[in-house]
Formats: C-alpha cells, sequence, structure tokens
C-alpha cells in the first residue's frame, strides 16, 4: 500500500524525530514520503503532533556542526504554527512512559516518551523509522521504510 492511500484513512498522526530530520534535511529516500504526510497536516486535513522531546533530539548535530540555520528550520518546524501541535511532556506522559519501558525493555527513554505522548492525545498511528516500535501494540505504529 503506499504511504498516501494509508494517510487517507486515519485523521490524526504523531511524528517521531527521524521522519522530521528526513523532511527538514529533505532526505533522498524518506523525504518524499515524510512530505506527502506533511502535506496533508498543512491542508488541514491530517492533526499532527510531535513532542519536545523531537527538538532535543533533533539539535544537538546541527548545533555541533555550527549549522544554526538547519537548527533553526527544526525549531520553527516544530514551534511556530505549521500545523503541528508540539506536546509538551507531562506527568501523565512520563507515567505511561515509565510503564511502556517495563512492559518493552528494550525501549529507550525518549522513544518510551514519545510514544506516550502520543498515547496521550489518542493519535491514530505513531510515525517512526524504527522498525522494531513495531512491537509496542498500545497504539498503530507506522514505519516509512514500510513503504519504499
Amino acid at each position: 500500500m503506499r504511504l498516501s492511500r494509508y494517510l487517507k484513512n486515519i485523521s490524526s498522526i504523531f511524528l517521531d524525530t527521524a521522519p522530521i530530520i528526513y523532511y527538514i534535511e529533505a532526505h533522498a529516500e524518506y523525504g518524499p514520503l515524510v512530505s506527502e504526510a506533511v502535506k496533508d497536516f498543512q491542508s488541514g486535513r491530517l492533526i499532527a503532533y510531535s513532542s519536545v522531546i523531537t527538538l532535543v533530539e533533533a539539535l544537538p548535530k546541527p548545533i555541533s556542526m555550527g549549522n544554526e540555520s538547519l537548527a533553526k528550520d527544526f525549531s520553527n518546524f516544530l514551534t511556530t504554527g505549521q500545523s503541528i501541535t508540539t506536546l509538551e511532556i507531562t506527568s501523565e506522559i512520563d507515567r505511561e512512559a515509565g510503564r511502556l519501558r517495563g512492559r518493552y525493555t528494550f525501549l529507550k527513554t525518549m522513544d518510551a516518551i514519545q510514544i506516550a505522548a502520543s498515547m496521550e492525545v489518542n493519535t491514530d498511528v505513531f510515525f517512526t523509522n524504527d522498525v522494531q516500535l513495531k512491537k509496542v501494540t498500545e497504539i498503530p505504529v507506522l514505519v516509512l521504510k514500510d513503504f519504499l
């Protein structure tokens, strides 16, 4: 199934860090796929979320490379009304992330927080490129690699 077809069947999406990096950096392979989702939420057809964790994960590389422009692109995408809601991390999200890590011992803390944030706002899918996250059964996980 094509990604655009899959997206037509959902109304909300949580973007993990990797898809946002692929979009902002115009990744040759994954950038066009992520652009399909971005087009849908920027047009208002999809409701999109991410969290402040995405900035924590996306900013170190451009900052360490001295690329303030790229760092600003990430920040602007997530914070200046690009039709995506960037969630703060609440104590409810923290508790759920802890429960997820207890159930899925392979989960890294940041991934657990991202998934818990997605669950908090009850998105239809969690959009990532981490195949291992498909093992989490609390929310449907949509993996970019599956659409190449």
